[in-house]
């Protein structure tokens, strides 16, 4: 099976069980989990997929790519979540952590296949 559906696949099952599970875990999210797991999903995938290709080509800069996709990655949510910038009203630690639990999981998925690509050369 191609690299791109597979990865496809699994990060658009990994968004759709987190998505579930954290619906049944916090009733009342401050944010919307569409939006959020949406994001997230799409963000890992493109990230992934960006990754993997620019490998192909410079397999020694991978590390530098991938700390990039964490930066562009975190600004985007930045934007598209800006209740996480606001002080009005102020989050409690546990609506923080409702965003920053989903976003370190998928950013932990990429992380274990940047690991297991650079290991190969």
């Amino acid at each position: 099976m191609n690299f791109y559906l597979k990865s496809f696949l699994a990060i658009g099952i990994a968004a759709i069980l987190a998505y579930f599970f954290h619906g049944y875990v916090q009733q009342q999210p401050v944010f919307d989990l569409v939006k959020l797991y949406s994001f997230i999903g799409i963000a890992t995938f493109l990230s992934v997929s960006g990754m993997h290709y620019l490998y192909s080509l410079v397999p020694n800069q991978l590390g530098f790519v991938f700390l990039v996709t964490v930066f562009v990655k975190f600004g985007a949510a930045l934007l598209l979540f800006p209740q996480l910038l606001g002080s009005e009203p102020e989050l409690t630690k546990q609506e923080i952590l409702s965003f920053l639990i989903p976003y370190f999981l998928f950013l932990s998925i990429e992380a274990i296949l940047v690991v297991k690509w650079l290991n190969k050369t």
